[in-house]
């Protein structure tokens, strides 16, 4: 099976300059098509002095917080309009947003360093810099004596 991306550069700025309103629920949701987010999820959030985030969805008590991507890194959405019929069909993905920031959301808890994504993000970091050249100045040569 083969999949076929298709993304062009000037879209993905242009949604950059007015991004789409992302949120990571740790949810399952049977459904495709819009929603109406503004006026039955984001209306009812609150945020708290923490900069944490406060809301429920269907009764379940939802913490949240602003994350951002790491410098450099920008997210895309990828829609995919037609499934395939089998396996070995190819699959077409389409553009579908691009964004900076989003909003990550845990079941009753504060989201934390600990939560898996957040780590995910934080080794995007870690990862560059332990792939980052060095200058010849940067060496440090080991101590050694001689006898």
């Amino acid at each position: 099976m083969s999949i076929n991306v298709t993304v062009k550069q000037d879209d993905v700025e242009a949604s950059l300059r007015n991004p789409p309103n992302i949120h990571y629920i740790p949810a399952t949701i049977r459904g495709d098509g819009p929603a109406k987010v503004h006026q039955y999820f984001n209306s009812y959030t609150e945020e708290l002095e923490d900069e944490t985030l406060v809301n429920a969805l269907r009764g379940y008590p939802l913490r949240g917080k602003h994350l951002n991507l790491p410098d450099g890194y920008s997210g895309i959405i990828l829609q995919e309009t037609q499934k395939p019929l089998s396996e070995h069909e190819e699959r077409k993905f389409t553009f579908g947003g691009a964004f900076k920031q989003f909003t990550y959301w845990n079941y009753d808890k504060i989201p934390s360093r600990n939560d898996p994504l957040v780590k995910a993000l934080d080794w995007i970091k870690v990862s560059q810099v332990l792939h980052e050249p060095l200058d010849a100045d940067e060496i440090k040569q080991p101590n050694v004596k001689e006898e």
